[in-house]
Formats: C-alpha cells, sequence, structure tokens
C-alpha cells in the first residue's frame, strides 16, 4: 500500500513539474514572439522589404509562424503562410537530398567521379585531376570548380540547355564564365553553384527524367510539400510573392536553367512540413543519411557539409542553407540537437539584413536563462 501510494505521490509530483515547465516555456515564447511582432515591421520598414514569411521553432514545436508585410504591394496582397518565394542557394540543400536519394537506392556513389554519370557534356581538360571531381566533392563545394553563382534570366526570355549553361551560356552578365576546375579538387572549400549545374545533369541523366520531375516525384510529393517546384508555371505563379529591389521597387521574377543552384520556389507551409521531416523518420532519406550530410566535411574546417552550410552563432551552431537572387533573400537554419530554428523568407533584395537581425535576437533569447539547452 505504502508503494503504490509513494508511485502515485511521485507520478503527480513529476507531472507537476512537467506542467510548470511547459508553463515556463509558454512565458518564454511569448515573449519572443511579441518582440518578433514588434521588431521584425520595423527592420522591413527600414530596408524597403515589402513581405516577409517567419517561422520559429523551438524544441520541435512551431512557436511563431506568420506572413508579415505584402507579398505584392500595388495589389495590396498580404503575405500568408501560402505565399510563394523563391529561395536561392537554398536549392542546394534539396538538390542534395535528390542525390542522396539516388545513393541509398545504389544509383550513384559519393566517391565515384562523376564524369562515369555523364554523356551530354564533360568537364573541359586541365592540369588537375578530374577523377577526383566525385559527386561528394561537388555536393560539399571541394570539387575546385568555377562559378560562384547565377544571373537569372527575364521571363521573356529564352533558356539555354543545361549543357549550354555548363559551358557558361548564362545571360550578359555572366557571359563566357563556364564550369571548369580551377583549383586541385579535394583540396579546399569553394563555393561553386557550377558544380551543383553538373549535379543536376547527372540526376537527368541517371533518372531519365528533367530534373524538375525527379525532385518532384522522389522529394517533395513524399514529403507533402505541394507547392515547391523547380518549375516556374501558372500554379507557381498564382500564389508567389512579387519581388523588389534594394529601394523598394517591383522587379521581375528570374528564372534560371541553373535550376538546382538556384531555381527552387516554395512557401513557408512547405518549409515547415521540411523542418518536421529533418527531425526525424521521413520518407525520403534515412536518419543517418541526414546526419550525414549535416556535418562538414573536414576539407570545408567546419563550413559545408553535403548541401547543408554550418554558422557558429555564439554557442548556438545552426545548420542549413541560406538563399539568395535578385528580388529574393531567404534562410532555414537550425540547431537539429534541440529541432529549434528559423525559416525566413522575403521579397525584398535587402532582406538579409532583415533575416540576420532576426536570426540574431532568437539566438540571445536562446542564450538567456532559462533557454540554454533547451
Amino acid at each position: 500500500m505504502y508503494l503504490g501510494i509513494r508511485k502515485l505521490t511521485l507520478g503527480m509530483a513529476s507531472l507537476l513539474i512537467c506542467f510548470a515547465v511547459r508553463a515556463q516555456n509558454q512565458t518564454d515564447w511569448e515573449r519572443l514572439t511579441s518582440a518578433l511582432d514588434k521588431d521584425v515591421p520595423q527592420r522591413m520598414q527600414d530596408k524597403h522589404v515589402p513581405g516577409m514569411a517567419l517561422a520559429i521553432f523551438d524544441q520541435g514545436e512551431v512557436i511563431y509562424s506568420k506572413g508579415l508585410g505584402l507579398a505584392d504591394i500595388e495589389k495590396q496582397l498580404p503575405v500568408t503562410k501560402e505565399t510563394g518565394f523563391n529561395i536561392g542557394s537554398i536549392s542546394k540543400m534539396f538538390t542534395a537530398w535528390g542525390v542522396m536519394k539516388l545513393v541509398e537506392t545504389g544509383k550513384v556513389e559519393l566517391d565515384t567521379p562523376v564524369e562515369n554519370y555523364l554523356t551530354r557534356w564533360h568537364l573541359p581538360d586541365a592540369e588537375f585531376d578530374k577523377r577526383k571531381v566525385t559527386v561528394r566533392a561537388l555536393l560539399s563545394h571541394t570539387a575546385g570548380l568555377s562559378v560562384h553563382g547565377y544571373p537569372g534570366f527575364r521571363p521573356e526570355q529564352k533558356l539555354p540547355s543545361l549543357e549550354k549553361s555548363l559551358d557558361g551560356v548564362n545571360g550578359d552578365v555572366r557571359a563566357d564564365e563556364p564550369v571548369e576546375i580551377i583549383l586541385p579538387p579535394q583540396t579546399k572549400f569553394q563555393y561553386s553553384g557550377g558544380g551543383y549545374t553538373m549535379l543536376q545533369l547527372m540526376i537527368e541523366e541517371v533518372t531519365n527524367m528533367t530534373f524538375s520531375k525527379y525532385m518532384e516525384k522522389e522529394v517533395f510529393k513524399p514529403l507533402n510539400m505541394p507547392s515547391t517546384s523547380f518549375t516556374i508555371d501558372r500554379k507557381i505563379l498564382r500564389t508567389s510573392a512579387t519581388p523588389y529591389d534594394e529601394e523598394g521597387k517591383e522587379i521581375y521574377l528570374e528564372r534560371f536553367t541553373a535550376q538546382a543552384a538556384a531555381g527552387l520556389h516554395t512557401n513557408l507551409k512547405d518549409l515547415i512540413a521540411f523542418a518536421r521531416a529533418s527531425f526525424g523518420e521521413n520518407p525520403v532519406l534515412k536518419n543517418e543519411t541526414v546526419a550525414l550530410m549535416q556535418e562538414p566535411v573536414a576539407i570545408t574546417k567546419g563550413a559545408y557539409g553535403l548541401g547543408y552550410m554550418a554558422y557558429r552563432m555564439g554557442p548556438i551552431t545552426v545548420r542549413g542553407h541560406a538563399g539568395s537572387n535578385d528580388g529574393w533573400e531567404s534562410a532555414f537554419l537550425f540547431d537539429f540537437d534541440t529541432q529549434s530554428g528559423a525559416i525566413m523568407l522575403t521579397n525584398g533584395s535587402l532582406g538579409k539584413d532583415v533575416a540576420i537581425a532576426t536570426l540574431r535576437q532568437w539566438v540571445g533569447w536562446k542564450m538567456k536563462a532559462g533557454n540554454q539547452g533547451k
């Protein structure tokens, strides 16, 4: 009898502790969300950023999720969780998921030269060993390749083929900048969007599908991301925000041949689903595969894994990616150990400043008493 009472008493005590912790968390969350509601709109106004979609996770829970400002100034359309944004180089993180799906199914090997999978285009001859330009090296930006980033094309322009793009046909801004080996492969970190265009071609050759169709079938559909696509069609345009420059003036939505590096369009709702899929079991990749992708490759000195960047912010390391194109700035950055972090999407060229300040605000909140280690 005594043991039964003692167990009941201990159980009630544990329950009360859980309630107390939950109540404290709620108070902390409310303190942060109230501050975000006040501070983020002011940052947007200061930087001529019309709209932002923002989500904050803490310990696996979404504690803040909303659209702020306008998706379209002229039409006075508000940003919502369903508003579409281009996410620039965050595209690379998703491309890496597509590549690693092929690795898991045995169709691609990480340490095989990418040239072994290509027939439509090949790396130009160089003084360096092309055999070291492996799939792993391309994913981690350690293949020694050129072409840091890509300019987009106007909607009315005809896009070059993947092969032409790799040869350097990328519009007036980046004319005659082919993808080629400029450093000894596997010796240092050298960011290359061109390397991801090679991966885009590899995926098409290995699967006999267009890159966009493969990603929809093997990644976005299984992860329940219906509004995420590398194809800018009527469906995507119907819900897309309008991009704006540094002065808050409307500009056109760029199109990309180099989709794998910079062309993905998505919304906050889909990225929240992706974040949750990244925390545990998901229908696309094994947990150990995702963990491998998030771990920086030694050559990068802590900077980059397989499609994932790493940023040290005080005692917190966040992993994921940031993205930047004309009229768009975004970030998907998490401390995956605590399932805490931020998703930030903006339709302004100075949105990076808003996102960085907001991320720092979250980090400062986490570092305060009662939030460290949570």
